[in-house]
């Protein structure tokens, strides 16, 4: 079943606004047995939504519209679908006492301008909104089809698909079951990993079994899927686990999670496993590995605190880094890097630290210290050990892959039982 996805404000094409309902949307209909087959984004001009619906009706069963619901006159949606499916809009007087309501619980004015919000097409199913003002529209075509619009806020969006969209398209057609499990692979790249599967890789087809490799700084997720008939779910939930295993067998040095665990899960599992506690101290990443770890529910049961040591008074004053050290050597290096390390787990109290200190750009470096060149240490209970890498010239590509990558140092160290001697 082919879903079109079509995405309406001027915001979206110029920049000013990121376009997330798109990949939410595309990630929960495919986890549903979806294929979204077109992801379109819209000017606000009534006949570019007219021409991209029917476009899209020609080519999907479903036409999901998100955008242009909302009270003031640049919102255009819900009229350009009643004039364009033939029918008129009409005051639903239980929406226009909802959308009182709403305001008033908020103790905000409610303008006539809002009340207009409940003027809705005659035919159509309307879905109610509880996270908003903008009510949901369901319109179904010739053939079976149908075209829902929905208002652009991601959380009212979500909302909405979640109880009221996808139930619906459940209903209304016969989806085939689709299975997928994602693999998360850290500290290998996406070719090497690919020859390192390769044979196992290349028997995949004949079994019906696809494959996706989705890269990004630092890690590497493996999409392993299926596809079939309804009544043959559990066979193919018994090959999905089977061929993920036979992945993860012969990735395992490299797999550090399953599912929608990534490396701040996976390290913060480890930790918590056994009762252990991790500090950071950061220079060239700024805090950004702390933030990683502290998005996850629950870091707190193993992640203490870390120090964003900037500058190098930070350095000395906070971690006891030696200023000798910093003059003879410098920021980024292997002795200071090591100190800060060991400075975070001495001073916050914590089984394991970790540091970093880098030349992040795009200027500061030199011939002997490039920009890109990052210094990171891992602080155990039996010593500390560092490493130095290259990650190029692009300023938050070097901060997001040196964070990812002092957290699979940490993840290995865990897993082999002490961070002394660890190899690259």
């Amino acid at each position: 079943m082919r879903v079109h996805l079509l995405s309406i404000g001027d915001e979206l094409l110029i920049g000013q606004t990121v376009n997330t309902n798109a990949a939410w949307m595309g990630q929960k209909l495919t986890d549903e047995g979806w294929r979204v087959t077109s992801v379109v984004t819209l000017s606000d001009e009534p006949a570019a939504i007219r021409t991209a619906v029917d476009r899209s009706l020609a080519e999907a069963e479903v036409v999901l519209i998100t955008g242009g619901l909302g009270p003031t006159k640049d919102d255009l949606t819900k009229h350009v679908l009643a004039q364009h499916f033939g029918t008129e809009l009409v005051m639903h007087d239980d929406i226009a006492a909802k959308i009182q309501a709403w305001f008033e619980s908020r103790n905000v004015p409610f303008l006539e301008v809002n009340r207009l919000q409940a003027m809705l097409p005659k035919d159509c199913t309307v879905l109610p909104n509880p996270l908003g003002t903008a009510s949901g529209m369901w319109f179904d075509r010739p053939g079976g089809k149908v075209v829902v619009s929905m208002p652009g806020v991601p959380y009212e969006m979500e909302g909405l698909m979640t109880h009221e969209v996808l139930p619906r398209l459940r209903s209304h057609f016969d989806v085939p079951t689709t299975l997928y499990e994602t693999i998360v692979t850290a500290g290998i790249g996406e070719s090497s990993l690919a020859q390192l599967v390769a044979e196992w890789e290349g028997a995949l087809p004949e079994k019906g079994v696809s494959l996706a490799y989705l890269p990004s700084p630092g890690q590497v997720k493996v999409r392993v899927g299926v596809q079939g008939p309804s009544h043959r779910r559990d066979a193919l939930a018994a090959l999905l686990r089977d061929e993920a295993d036979a992945f993860v067998t012969l990735a395992q040095k490299h797999v550090i999670g399953r599912g929608n665990s990534g490396l701040p899960e996976a390290v913060l599992t480890v930790l918590k496993e056994r009762g252990e506690t991790l500090s950071t101290a950061e220079s060239c990443t700024g805090g950004r590995v702390s933030s990683m770890l502290t998005l996850v529910p629950g870091a707190s049961a193993a992640m203490w605190g870390g120090v964003v040591a900037y500058d190098n008074a930070v350095k000395v004053g906070q971690l006891g880094v030696d200023p000798q050290d910093l003059k003879r050597h410098g920021a980024v290096s292997e002795v200071v890097v090591k100190a800060m390390a060991l400075g975070a787990q001495q001073r916050l109290g914590t089984d394991w630290a970790v540091a970093t200190s880098g030349v992040a750009g795009p200027t500061g470096g030199s011939p002997e210290k490039p920009v890109g060149m990052v210094w990171m240490a891992v602080a155990g209970p039996d010593g500390v050990a560092a490493w130095c890498h290259r990650f190029g010239s692009q300023r938050e590509r070097i901060v997001q892959r040196a964070s990812r990558k002092v957290l699979t140092h940490l993840y290995h160290a865990l897993r082999e039982g002490g961070a002394k001697g660890l190899d690259e």
